[in-house]
């Protein structure tokens, strides 16, 4: 994704100006360049596909005698609505069916899906998608945990509120293949 970043920073300065502040005082005159960097990095997945890299990244013809579970893959997010961070981790059960995913691949895809403007539970069936369809799973959970600043900073200001999300697909999506991932994530580390 390209970002102009002199657009971003002109914005960011227009904000300040609007919330009553001078962009150009000593202390605020990077601000402007410091957030459009900041918005360059936050939103470096917009546009990017992780299902290619995940499909080109797994090993074909490896026989798994059972689910692989990636957990706790920490994430950072920002949420679409008040373009505040949530982060947490995500924790990911797949069957085999003759591919398997490099872990690093695995936590690229979370990467890429979360540096976007996003909401947990599409960040969540976004990852199972790009896994299922990447590997040809048999099966796919995804648990998302975070917690959220849009909840812990504005509103009722509920902060160490968690939200958890949940996305699966193929055998997943039925017990008792689901209960066996589940227990999976959930087990003690």
């Amino acid at each position: 994704m390209t970002v102009d970043r002199a657009r971003a920073a002109a914005a960011v300065a227009e904000f300040l100006r609007a919330m009553g502040e001078d962009p150009d005082r000593p202390a605020l005159a990077a601000t402007a360049e410091r957030v459009a960097e900041l918005g360059a990095e936050r939103f470096a997945g917009v546009g990017d596909d992780p299902v290619p890299a995940l499909a080109a990244a797994a090993v074909a013809d490896v026989t798994a005698a059972g689910p692989v579970a990636f957990r706790s893959v920490p994430f950072v997010s920002t949420c679409e609505h008040h373009l505040l961070p949530f982060a947490g981790t995500v924790s990911i059960v797949y069957a085999p069916r003759g591919r398997v995913a490099g872990f690093g691949a695995l936590a690229a895809a979370v990467e890429t899906l979360s540096a976007r403007p996003q909401v947990q539970e599409r960040l969540t069936d976004e990852i199972a998608a790009a896994v299922a369809d990447a590997l040809g799973a048999a099966g796919v959970l995804v648990v998302a945990t975070a917690e959220h600043d849009c909840v812990a900073l504005r509103g009722r200001r509920l902060p160490g509120t968690s939200v958890v999300t949940l996305a699966a697909r193929g055998d997943y999506e039925r017990d008792p293949a689901r209960a066996e991932a589940l227990a999976l994530v959930q087990a003690a580390g």
